[in-house]
């Protein structure tokens, strides 16, 4: 659960949740993020990141603060915290690849959010998680209205973005090698991209449902 935010830190407090639009469209975003304040306290975060706090492999929340497992980096983000809070400090970044026990490394960005008051200072700080998502998944209806797939071509292309190879997607949907190819050979068509790396990235950034 996101921290409180401590009393009398009243950019913080203007800052504590996201607006009820920002949020609807941070759910949907296949990456955590996070809301910190000043002092390095979470005070929001989005689904993916709630669920990679709750886990506390990495990275996680001690008593409402935001803290890495891996000392070197802890160390850094104690540094960006001071160093951020100087008025004639420039706007600095972590940025690390985190590793976990059990699961994929994930990368994770955090940046101050500079709010003009006769000079810039931190208010408070963004932290952007890009962590494998174990049971990633995307709608159908999404995959057909943006991108005109239909519902054969929809099918393979939630199987592959979910992690499964065109080989296992094949078995899965109970279809030929050579159909499954057809239907990504129309995919890349549709979707404006040369390969399945391009694909899958393409389907990351955009909405995962409606």
């Amino acid at each position: 659960m996101p921290g409180k935010v401590p009393r009398g830190s009243l950019h913080a407090e203007a800052l504590a949740r996201f607006s009820p639009l920002g949020r609807a469209i941070l759910e949907k975003i296949d990456r955590g993020i996070l809301l910190l304040d000043a002092g390095g306290n979470v005070i929001d975060a989005n689904a993916v990141g709630r669920q990679v706090l709750e886990r506390g492999n990495g990275l996680q929340s001690r008593n409402g603060r935001l803290a890495f497992a891996d000392a070197a980096i802890d160390a850094r983000f104690e540094r960006l915290l001071k160093s951020a809070g100087k008025p004639d400090g420039q706007p600095r970044v972590v940025a690390a690849s985190v590793k976990r026990a059990g699961s994929r490394a994930c990368r994770v960005l955090v940046a101050p959010i500079l709010i003009e008051d006769g000079q810039a200072h931190p208010a408070a700080f963004i932290v952007v998680i890009y962590a494998h998502c174990e049971h990633r998944a995307i709608s159908a209806d999404v995959l057909r209205e943006i991108y005109g797939l239909t519902r054969a071509q929809a099918d393979v292309a939630r199987h592959l973005y979910a992690g499964l190879s065109v080989e296992e997607t094949a078995t899965e949907l109970k279809l030929s090698l050579n159909t499954v190819r057809s239907h990504l050979k129309q995919i890349f068509s549709k979707c404006e991209v040369q390969s399945q790396a391009e694909l899958l990235h393409s389907l990351a950034l955009g909405p995962q449902s409606f």
